[in-house]
């Protein structure tokens, strides 16, 4: 038996069934023709009837459309645009707020009409742009930085802004105060609006102020109102051992504050908030600490004791103090609750220089130690290097670190025990509070000097001084010249002073480097001579002259420093010292002498 064919099946169908399904074949080849065509005729450029805001593209490559979005957008994004809120009003540049029109991307978006999708899809797109209905946005976009920053400055500008719920506090009475509506921009409106505005004929943009809620609500300031009545309810007491201490409402509600959290499912950045009332715990401590400071005991540092180039570690001792840290959190939590009696706890505290981290410093022996010697009979410039050296024993210097004189030292005043005694003042001795502090500071440089510590900053006296080292003085003073050096040792340098009522001793003791010194003193150069200026005196006998202030002779001296280790040469210094001339001052006398009477002879 023959199998019929597929045309058997379409002839033995009736004349209508026949010709309607003719009829769709044939409309399909047509269509399938007619795309075939359209995609010949449009290959490699875009398809006739495409727009883009309002630009022909169809015909255009990628980079024919391209060029012509920019050079429509271009010239419209040049110029501002005017923005108006609430009488106030702003010239906005595109790039002010970082607006672009990103060309590629709409040609790219043109160049795809007709090329995706089903087979349909790409007919029905490519019907729809002859017909001249397919027509393509151009957006505008913004840097969200620059853009917020802007809107930040609008709102600044004319938003009232809202007011959150809130808990006032005075004395003990506590006071609800409701939340007050604001007025704002719309972000996002706004937002929208200027950015097609950058490209619209329209090159105004007046916008109108919306509500604003504020982010505590009454609901979300009640707990904490609540709480703030519980907390100043009535006195606290406070109790360690057999000890107790009262502290009244009105002190605890000058502990009491407030602050915001994120309720469930808000951030602190969005969505409502909740107000909670605490106690602020530097206010708690500053009350309660001195109250109970007879029950506690001072932790005490592990410090070194220097006796004839010997070091010793005193050890330290733990102290007792009150555990703050939990206190305010703990008070907060029991006063809410309705305890109104609490314990304290106290804890060990540990010294900031244990015995062992004193041990770990590494300050074993004495690295290099200089003596200088004073006059005993000026009073006032004892006392002051006295208390500069008792100022300066103790100090430690960390692996790395800089000592700074003045850093260290700090201004030199009454109250710190400094008196008045004579220094050099633009190259005058003046009375100065802590004169003499210049004589420490020569010790502890030619100390320096002699350890081989590299020297940072250093700077000799105006005046040569006859009995500091030659080249090797160092004068420093608050606010102007300072000394510094450097450790540059893996260990701790610890500085120790020692004094007597004619000389200061101050000595370096850590882990000997190892360094060698040796020094050069160089000859005087540039050597000026002093000035020499006489003052008349009417009193004085005539011809007769006395020295008032002794002259000394300007000079220039270089001392070079060379430190080695293990025989290798690892630095060289060269200090060198300028020291002006001081002028004389003489006193003439001018009297004349006593004229003598006339006689006559018998």
């Amino acid at each position: 038996m023959r199998r019929r064919t597929l045309l058997d099946r379409f002839l033995a169908l009736k004349p209508g069934a026949r010709w309607a399904i003719g009829g769709a074949v044939g409309l399909l080849i047509l269509v399938v023709v007619f795309t075939g065509l359209d995609v010949a005729l449009s290959a490699g450029s875009i398809h006739p009837g495409v727009a883009a805001g309002g630009v022909p593209l169809g015909g255009m490559s990628r980079a024919e459309a391209i060029d012509a979005v920019r050079a429509h957008a271009e010239p419209l994004l040049a110029e501002p645009v005017a923005l108006a809120a609430e009488g106030e009003s702003w010239a906005v540049e595109a790039a002010s707020v970082g607006a672009a029109v990103d060309a590629t991307t709409v040609a790219d978006a043109a160049y795809a009409v007709g090329r995706e999708g089903g087979f349909l899809d790409r007919v029905g797109q490519r019907l729809r742009a002859w017909a001249g209905a397919v027509r393509l946005p151009v957006d505008v976009t913004a840097q969200d930085e620059l853009m917020n920053a802007f809107l930040d400055e609008v709102s600044a500008a004319v938003a009232v802004p809202a007011t959150d719920a809130a808990v006032e506090v005075e004395g003990t009475d506590v006071r609800l105060v409701p939340p007050e509506t604001g007025l704002d921009l719309d972000r996002e409106v706004a937002r929208a609006a200027l950015l097609t505005a950058f490209l619209s004929e329209e090159r105004s943009v007046e916008l109108e102020l919306v509500p604003s809620q504020p982010r505590i609500d009454e609901a979300g300031a009640r707990g904490a109102y609540e709480d703030a009545l519980a907390i100043v309810s009535g006195p606290v007491t406070l109790t360690y051992e057999d000890k107790s201490w009262e502290v009244t409402a009105s002190e605890v509600a000058g502990w009491l504050d407030f602050r915001p959290v994120p309720a469930e499912g808000s951030t602190a950045d969005s969505g409502p908030m909740l107000l909670e009332a605490y106690l602020a715990s530097e206010d708690v401590s500053a009350t309660i600490l001195p109250m109970v400071e007879d029950v506690g005991k001072v932790a005490r540092n592990a410090s070194f004791k220097t006796s004839s180039g010997q070091v010793t570690i005193i050890p330290s001792e733990d102290g007792l103090g009150l555990a703050s840290d939990d206190l305010a959190a703990e008070l907060t939590a029991s006063l809410i609750a309705g305890t109104r009696t609490v314990e304290l706890k106290m804890e060990r505290v540990e010294p900031e220089i244990t015995t062992e981290k004193a041990r770990a410093m590494g300050i074993t022996e004495r690295i290099s130690t200089y003596t200088t010697e004073f006059s005993s009979a000026n009073r006032p410039r004892v006392n002051n290097i006295h208390v500069l050296a008792d100022a300066l024993d103790g100090t430690l210097l960390a692996p790395g670190e800089t000592f700074s004189f003045n850093g260290t030292i700090g201004p030199r005043t009454a109250e710190k025990g400094y008196q008045e005694a004579n220094a050099i003042v633009n190259g005058e001795l003046v009375p100065q509070l802590g004169g003499g502090v210049c004589q420490v500071g020569t010790t502890i440089f030619n100390t320096v000097f002699f350890s081989g510590l590299p020297v940072v900053e250093r700077r000799n006296h105006s005046l040569y001084i006859s009995h500091y080292p030659k080249g090797r003085d160092a004068t420093v003073s608050w606010g102007g010249p300072d000394f510094k050096f450097k450790n540059d040792t893996e260990h701790w340098v610890l500085i120790s002073t020692s004094y007597t009522n004619s000389s200061v001793t101050i000595s370096l003791y850590g882990t000997d480097p190892g360094y060698d010194v040796e020094y050069e003193t160089g000859p005087w150069t540039n050597v000026k001579p002093f000035p020499v200026r006489e003052v008349q005196d009417p009193d004085l006998p005539l011809g007769t002259k006395v020295v008032e202030t002794k002259g000394v002779t300007g000079r220039t001296i270089v001392v070079t420093r060379v430190v080695k280790k293990g025989g290798a040469v690892i630095r060289t210094d060269t200090f060198k010292s300028v020291y002006r001339p001081t002028e004389e001052v003489v006193t003439v006398g001018t009297k004349a002498p006593a004229s003598q009477p006339a006689t006559t002879t018998p």
